[in-house]
C-alpha cells in the first residue's frame, strides 16, 4: 500500500528586498536565472515527490536519517539564492542539502548534533559528483524537450541563450548558465571544496562577459 505525506515548506526573509547594484551581482543575478518552464512548475501550491530511502550504515547510531529528497533541495536553492551564495543547513544529517548546494555552485555550511552522520555525509559526496551533474544535464534535456514541443505547436521563442546554445522564451533566461562540477576535494575532515566548468565549453561571442565560476567550499 502507498504511503503519501503531505508537509508545509516556510518562506521567510530577513530584511528588505535584496538589491543588485554592482555588474557583477547582475551578472550574477542573470546566470543564476531559472528557465520559464521550470518557474510556471516549481512556482505552485503543491509538489510532488517521491520519498527517499532512510536506511544509514551502522556508524549513524539510528535505523533513519529523516532525509528528503535531493530534488526538494535543488529546487528551493535554485529559487531563493545565486550562484557563489552561501546557504547554512543546521540540520546536515546526511548532507541532502549541502549536496544541492555544491551541485548548483553555492557554497554551504553545515553542523548536526549526531557526529555519526557525518561519515555517511562524507561516503555521499566521494562519489556524487557525477550524480549532481547529471541532476544539471538534465535541466537541459528537459529545456530541449519543452523547446521541441512548443515549436512544434507553433508558439513563439523570441529570445536565445548563447551560453546554452539555445531558444528561450523570456529576456530573463538569456544569460542563464549551467556548470557542471569538475573536481570535489576534501581539503579537511571539515571542508570539501568544489570546482566547476561551464556544461558547454566552445560557446560564441557574447555580448556581456560570462562570469568567472568560482570554486564553493562547504564546511562542517
Amino acid at each position: 500500500m502507498s504511503h503519501k505525506e503531505c508537509l508545509s515548506i516556510l518562506i521567510f526573509r530577513k530584511s528588505n528586498k535584496r538589491k543588485f547594484v554592482t555588474k557583477a551581482e547582475r551578472l550574477a543575478r542573470a546566470e543564476s536565472a531559472f528557465f520559464w518552464e521550470e518557474r510556471n512548475f516549481w512556482f505552485t501550491d503543491l509538489w510532488d515527490f517521491k520519498g527517499k530511502k532512510q536506511n544509514l550504515s551502522p556508524l549513524a547510531g539510528r535505523e533513519r536519517s529523516a532525509a528528503y529528497p535531493l530534488e526538494l533541495a535543488n529546487r528551493i536553492i535554485l529559487m531563493y539564492s545565486l550562484k557563489g551564495d552561501v546557504v547554512l543547513d543546521p540540520f546536515l544529517g546526511t548532507g541532502t542539502t549541502t549536496l544541492a548546494a555544491i551541485g548548483n555552485c553555492r557554497n554551504s555550511i553545515g553542523f548536526d548534533l549526531d557526529p555519526g552522520l557525518f561519515q555517511t555525509q562524507f561516503e555521499n559526496l566521494s562519489s556524487l559528483g557525477e550524480s549532481l551533474n547529471r541532476i544539471v544535464e538534465k535541466r537541459k534535456r528537459n529545456h530541449d524537450l519543452f523547446v521541441q514541443t512548443r515549436q512544434g505547436e507553433g508558439k513563439p521563442l523570441l529570445h536565445f541563450n548563447q551560453n546554452l546554445q539555445t531558444p528561450v522564451v523570456t529576456k530573463q533566461e538569456k544569460f542563464l548558465n549551467l556548470e557542471k562540477i569538475v573536481e570535489l576535494l576534501r581539503n579537511s575532515d571539515e571542508e570539501i571544496v568544489a570546482t566547476y566548468s561551464p556544461l558547454f565549453s566552445a560557446v560564441p561571442p557574447q555580448p556581456e562577459p560570462v562570469q568567472a565560476i568560482q570554486p564553493t567550499v562547504t564546511r562542517f
